[in-house]
């Protein structure tokens, strides 16, 4: 991507060297933490691909039905971080970790760019929402965000939390490499939010909890991502990002967008797919969603909810 003319967000909240706590962990949207204590159910389910390991192996294997096991497995997607030697990498590392989070104001801000005038097409004020930029782990409404629970929107202060090294996490445990698959990641996440102020999240979240029904082919939590992910491609397709696009950057999406399929995690951690136990949608479900809004531009046709087959 040739970010120079895209402009950069300011709604980003920077926790990095700092501290947090809490308890518990997972990404993905997330509920507030309620009562007591104890991480809340979480909305949508996490979304899978951005597990980074830890503790967080036995969360990905109790969703797919099986017994949990070491990080180490298929499917922890645990970064195997080489510490710096010298002067020469630290400085490296200072420097690409600053290009990146300029990447990832860029791209916020073309979400922001994007969906504000969206919006004020339809009459209504878009609000965006806040991306916390943190390292290891720090608070959130949703119960702690550390790196091992990958980014996730968090309805109970309406706030993004990222650890950038998930990134390379990502690029490393599945294989979704380049600069437009982090922006995809964001978009998603992004997208949870629109989701939120219009209502569908919390609808889709009491639906759930008449319905009784969390995962599944056809569940209620793969309509939401799969829309998320539309909703990805909706900006993609039409917002100041385009402009900034190289060859091979719509590739890179669509990649990241096949990784984090259902099928494709469940056979890499247990070598066989459960469908009754899906919360995202397949690998090709997820591709053909972002790119029904990457080529129709329609929020309409994101209408996951409305639509027979998936």
């Amino acid at each position: 991507m040739r970010l120079d003319d895209i402009r950069r967000s300011s709604n980003i909240e920077d926790r990095r060297n700092g501290g947090g706590g809490g308890l518990g962990g997972g990404g993905g949207p997330r509920l507030p933490l309620r009562g007591g204590g104890g991480l809340a159910m979480v909305v949508i389910v996490l979304l899978v691909v951005f597990f980074g390991g830890g503790d967080t192996m036995g969360t990905l294997m109790s969703i797919l039905g099986a017994s949990s096991g070491p990080s180490s497995q298929p499917g922890g997607f645990q970064a195997e971080p080489t510490p710096p030697k010298g002067l020469d990498k630290q400085a490296s590392s200072s420097v690409g970790e600053a290009e990146t989070a300029d990447r990832v104001a860029a791209v916020l801000g073309s979400t922001e760019d994007y969906w504000t005038a969206h919006f004020a097409k339809n009459g209504a004020t878009y609000t965006p929402a806040t991306l916390v930029l943190f390292d290891n782990q720090t608070s959130s409404p949703c119960g702690t965000a550390s790196a091992s629970t990958g980014p996730f929107y968090c309805p109970g202060d309406k706030k993004i939390y990222l650890d950038m090294s998930f990134f390379e996490e990502m690029d490393r445990g599945l294989g979704a490499k380049g600069d437009f698959a982090q922006a995809y990641v964001i978009a998603h996440e992004v997208a949870h939010h629109v989701q939120d102020v219009t209502g569908i999240l919390p609808k889709a979240n009491r639906a759930m909890r008449q319905q009784g029904q969390r995962k599944g082919a056809d569940s209620i939590a793969v309509r939401i991502e799969l829309q998320a992910d539309c909703y990805a491609g909706l900006w993609a397709g039409q917002s100041n990002i385009t402009a900034a696009l190289e060859p091979g950057d719509i590739e890179e999406a669509l990649g990241a967008a096949s990784a984090v399929g259902d099928d494709r995690l469940q056979k890499r951690a247990q070598g066989f797919a459960v469908p009754d136990s899906f919360t995202h949608g397949t690998s090709a479900q997820r591709m053909a969603w972002f790119k029904k809004g990457l080529e129709n531009g329609n929020m309409r046709g994101c209408d996951t909810f409305s639509a027979r087959d998936l």
